[in-house]
């Protein structure tokens, strides 16, 4: 049967079938309207009501339809690499976790533009201790790189380690080193080079000269930096399945300049554009957007390119390389979200490029990462209360916080392994 229910003349709601499960109940309708009931008669009764009971219409029809708590997925997805006992219309997982292990997805976004080689480098310089961070407390990371060169990136969304790799993980063991050699860029260091030979043979006049003019383009990557655009492209299409569902997003965004230069942004080189990408694409995924960049204008002044005798390049009009406050970097990282526990949260931090040593930056965002791994990404938003003991005393439950999709765990529990055990909705069969 087929219950419309029309209120003078407006909208019309069908009930042909119900995404939720509904106990056979009595429904009131509290107020006095005509409402028309449609069945397999095509006779119409027209009914003034002022309480009418719908559940032996109901009751029939919806008394046995599954529990639906969210999107379903197939019982092969949500079971894939894990404990499973499939029932009808839903699937009981058992999974192990250790608090503090959790999965991260690390994107950097480099500025490879003239004038960064030397930040490129120190960035290579602290990254191991980056990676020892990481390792130390177990985190399963992933860990890839892609530019702010819009052309090159539209082409090619992530930088190729040597190995042939779009990202690197846990499990190489060159890690470090192949990390190393693609943050510093051959591109960024071929540009440089170009300039200053340019400028050292022809003065302040160089950029008009016929070789630098012919030579730039095929040499030089852009100097339209465009850091936000190019990790919209990157984590929008997921680029070589390098993000994980179930992990954590960190993106770590290193510039000397403002997007764009200074030259009229369009819609995807702002903050809130990628904000809104990662609403619609990734609801539930966990995000960080970390700012490495000029913060003020004694460290604007700084981005200058020098010669090895470390006079400044210069054009007629001055400094012929010069850099930005990333202030639309800043917009993002600032802007407001939540963290594990629900707390109000900036997005990132916003960390200085002008710092002569990196180490602090990266032991503050590891130790966002590590903080943030103290949660874990189920298959699902469980159909009913979890269950989480410990896994060497089943009898011993762990206190944990429930939210949608998210099992978050108290600091201090660091380092337990648990059996988390939950029930994920499939739909009919």
């Amino acid at each position: 049967m087929r219950l419309v229910a029309k209120v003078k003349g407006h909208s019309v709601y069908t009930f042909d079938s119900l995404p939720y499960q509904i106990e056979p109940i009595v429904i009131y309708v509290a107020f006095s309207l005509p409402i028309v009931l449609v069945g397999e008669d095509p006779m119409l009764t027209k009914m003034n009501v002022l309480q009418f009971t719908l559940s032996a219409v109901l009751g029939s029809v919806i008394a046995c339809s599954p529990t639906k708590f969210g999107e379903s997925k197939s019982a092969n997805t949500l079971c894939e690499g894990l404990n499973c006992n499939v029932q009808q219309n839903s699937v009981d997982i058992t999974q192990e976790f250790k608090i503090g292990e959790g999965k991260v997805d690390i994107l950097f976004v480099t500025d490879n533009s003239a004038s960064m080689s030397k930040i490129q480098a120190e960035m290579a310089a602290r990254f191991s201790g980056f990676i020892q961070n990481l390792d130390s407390k177990r985190i399963d990371y992933r860990i890839a790189i892609t530019t702010t060169d819009l052309a090159k990136v539209s082409s090619q969304k992530l930088v190729k380690y040597y190995s042939g790799a779009s990202y690197i993980t846990k499990n190489d063991s060159e890690r470090v080193t192949l990390f190393n050699y693609a943050i510093k860029r051959n591109e960024t260091i071929a540009c440089e080079n170009l300039i200053i030979s340019m400028f050292n043979y022809y003065g302040t006049s160089f950029q008009s000269a016929s070789d630098y003019v012919r030579n730039y383009p095929t040499t030089c990557p852009s100097s339209d930096t465009r850091g936000i655009y190019t990790a919209n492209l990157v984590v929008s299409e997921n680029s070589s399945s390098f993000m994980r569902d179930d992990a954590n997003l960190n993106v770590i965004l290193i510039s000397n300049d403002n997007v764009r230069q200074g030259n009229a942004m369009e819609s995807l080189d702002r903050a809130s554009t990628f904000a809104a990408m990662m609403q619609e694409r990734y609801p539930r995924k966990y995000w960080d957007f970390n700012s490495i960049i000029v913060k003020d204008s004694t460290c604007k002044a700084q981005q200058t390119l020098r010669t090895s005798s470390g006079q400044v390049v210069m054009n007629a009009y001055g400094p012929a390389i010069s850099g930005g406050i990333g202030t639309e970097y800043a917009n993002l990282s600032n802007s407001s979200a939540r963290d594990i526990e629900n707390n109000p949260r900036p997005r990132g931090q916003v960390l200085d490029i002008c710092e002569t040593n990196y180490s602090n930056h990266f032991n503050n965002i590891a130790t966002q990462i590590t903080d943030d791994s103290r949660m874990i990404t189920l298959r699902c938003a469980p159909s009913s209360q979890p269950s989480v003991t410990l896994k060497s005393n089943p009898t011993s439950n762990v206190p944990f916080t429930l939210n949608g999709d998210k099992l978050i765990f108290s600091l201090g529990n660091e380092g337990l392994d648990v059996v988390v055990k939950y029930s994920c909705y499939t739909g009919p069969t």
